[in-house]
């Protein structure tokens, strides 16, 4: 529509009404995320299951370690091999520890090549391990995507599902960050995050496992420092939580930043301001930047701290270790496992943290899916078939702020098949009157009827199925001139396109085009005059063929030839139609059938031309103003 409207108070904080309380309670993002996890469970379960092997596979390949040191160990001082190797005889498992495996027999100058084995069988082992952890990833980004789509599904339709009232009070570039960005965020808590929480604890309890089974003493007094972690570990994240909440909202204005400044384009450059939005991009850019230091900051020194407490626990060992004198390969075996569990420790308490972050854009993705539209349909809403036409206003009234009326107490009829128009000065409310029988808000007061029935019994998307818009605000998208003709009727065939953009004059410089119909538009048309664009928009909306016929200025951007020529296309098309017409010239609506005369959102008289210049000083005044040099 011609006329802006300001924003609505029904739509202030929509997206995030629910958003406090999804963050408030950590339990219910993970509920929740898990119930979009739940369809994917098979393979899933898949994932945790070669999780859990790979994350097993540490405590076994510290046993395989083991026994490549009671062989090679010997042989590199010269000693001979064992001739029996028991591999369980230092875990405290009875059932296990007689179990012996004898040494093959080999000449002294070829035992080179059993040891040479037996030190192969390590990668090995690392090769299975890492093709579980493959198979283990593979899985879990699988489920990550899958879950991805779905929150973007469900973010953009519940979007797309919002009246204007919302649209009129969000920023475009949050919508945008929050569609990109936050749910990606979302769905790695979702899948990778819960991955990680799983793979990492079992490596680390498998290794634990092993080592105290080797020597429990040992074990124990290299772990017992490790709840001291906790602490600094809560208190960092904390800090992530909160500098990671900034880093998202300055993220939005970054993103708020850059579709203004790409969207307003011809504006910057024609009052030379690319410095001035290269200033506030750089200065968005420098907070996030800000907040990201101090998060990751916080989240880096969670390792030293993890490390600092893993050596000091080692350190403890290494005295214990002395004291009691354990074998060398006891010792090295053990201290490799504990220094195995620390990388383990780490990603877990970066898992905490980067968790913080996520809990912050899932409320966000949470909030606008749960978003409820001012604008819905009914549970039993009707579908709108075999339109006639008749719209009434019964009592209207309407308020975008809730202060100001922009109706108040509109009562008209408009019969099928004619032709009307809507004058009057701007902010008399003719675009509200066209925007409220679409249904993009909702009245105040009164009823809207369309065939004697109340537009809110209809479902939106069949009252506006009858009805074709062309305005002068004309939008075209990146594509094709035949897909955004075709944006009318999805279902319409090349003939039709061609038939639509014949009447509407636009035919021939299509075909000029580099490549005719197939010519890819700039980004809204920019690559096409504002005429050309315009007799595109009317193509539309010929090829629409809605029983209801809204003109908002349709001739505004043509010369006198081709506004004489689409007039004529506008009067083919407008048979059998309900027409209603915003002028601003008179002149374009001169021979309606009847002229709805408004001012500040009430409507003066209704009648035709003739009647109107005699009887409503209003219209006379609006017509001598435009015709007085005539």
């Amino acid at each position: 529509m011609s006329q802006t409207p300001p924003p609505s108070k029904r739509a202030v904080d929509l997206a995030t009404a629910a958003s406090d309380d999804i963050v408030s309670d950590r339990r219910a993002v993970f509920r929740r995320l898990l119930g979009y996890i739940r369809p994917l469970r098979v393979r899933f379960l898949w994932g945790i299951f070669f999780g859990i092997l790979a994350g097993a596979f540490n405590g076994f390949l510290l046993l395989v370690l083991k026994s490549v040191f009671v062989i090679v160990l010997p042989a590199s001082q010269g000693e001979e091999i064992q001739k029996v190797y028991r591999p369980f005889e230092d875990l405290r498992l009875p059932a296990l520890a007689n179990i012996e495996f004898p040494a093959p027999t080999l000449p002294a100058d070829k035992e080179w090549i059993f040891v040479l084995i037996v030190c192969l069988s390590i990668p090995v082992l690392l090769l299975i391990r890492g093709a579980f952890y493959f198979l283990h990833q593979y899985c879990m980004l699988w489920i990550n995507l899958k879950v991805l789509h779905r929150l973007r599904d469900e973010v953009f339709t519940g979007l797309m599902g919002q009246s204007l009232s919302f649209y009129n009070t969000v920023k475009q570039g949050e919508l945008i960050q929050t569609v990109a960005n936050q749910t990606r965020t979302t769905a790695d808590a979702g899948s990778q995050l819960l991955s990680a929480l799983i793979q990492h604890p079992i490596a680390i309890a498998s290794i634990v496992f092993m080592v105290a089974m080797m020597d429990p003493l040992y074990t124990f007094g290299a772990l017992f420092v490790f709840p001291l972690c906790i602490v600094p570990v809560a208190l960092i994240s904390r800090k992530v939580r909160k500098a990671g909440g900034k880093e998202e909202q300055e993220s939005e204005g970054l993103m708020v930043t850059l579709h203004e400044s790409f969207s307003g384009i011809r504006l910057v450059k024609a009052h030379g301001r690319e410095e001035f939005q290269r200033e506030r991009f750089n200065e968005g850019s420098l907070k996030i930047n800000k907040f990201i230091m101090r998060w990751r900051k916080a989240m880096e020194m969670s390792s030293p701290m993890v490390e600092i407490v893993g050596a000091l626990g080692i350190a403890i060992g290494m005295v214990y270790a002395w004291k009691v004198q354990i074998k060398p390969e006891t010792f090295l075996t053990i201290n490799l496992g504990l220094m195995s569990i620390y990388p383990h420790a780490k990603m877990l308490s970066r898992m905490q943290v980067q968790l913080q972050k996520c809990y912050v854009a899932a409320a966000k993705v949470f909030g606008y899916i749960d978003a409820v539209p001012d604008v819905r349909d009914r549970p039993d809403a009707a579908t709108l078939t075999d339109c006639r036409g008749e719209i009434e206003l019964q009592d209207v009234a309407f308020s975008y702020t809730g202060d100001t009326a922009a109706l108040g107490g509109v009562s008209v009829r408009f019969e099928p098949g004619k032709k009307y128009a809507l004058v009057g000065q701007s902010g008399s409310g003719k675009s509200t009157v066209l925007s409220l029988i679409l249904r993009f808000y909702e009245v105040d007061q009164g009823a809207i009827l369309v065939d004697g029935r109340d537009i809110r019994d209809y479902t939106q998307s069949s009252l506006r199925d009858n009805i074709g818009l062309v305005s002068q605000d004309t939008f075209l998208f990146h594509d094709t001139i035949r897909n955004n003709l075709r944006y009318g009727l999805l279902t319409a065939s090349d003939e039709e396109i061609e038939r639509a953009a014949r009447l509407a004059h636009a035919h021939d410089f299509i075909l000029a085009q580099p490549q005719g119909y197939d010519t890819i538009l700039g980004d809204k048309g920019c690559t096409l005059s504002g005429g050309q664009q315009q007799r595109l928009s009317i193509a539309r909306a010929i090829l629409r063929d809605a029983p209801i016929l809204f003109l908002d200025e349709a001739t505004s951007a043509l010369d006198s030839e081709s506004e004489k020529a689409i007039q004529e296309a506008l009067e083919e098309l407008s048979r059998g139609k309900t027409v209603i017409a915003i002028a601003h010239r008179l002149s374009t609506v001169l021979d309606s059938d009847e002229i709805v005369v408004m001012s500040e959102g009430k409507v003066l008289d209704m009648a035709p031309h003739d009647v109107l210049l005699d009887r409503c000083a209003e219209y006379r005044r609006l017509y001598q103003l435009q015709f007085s040099e005539g």
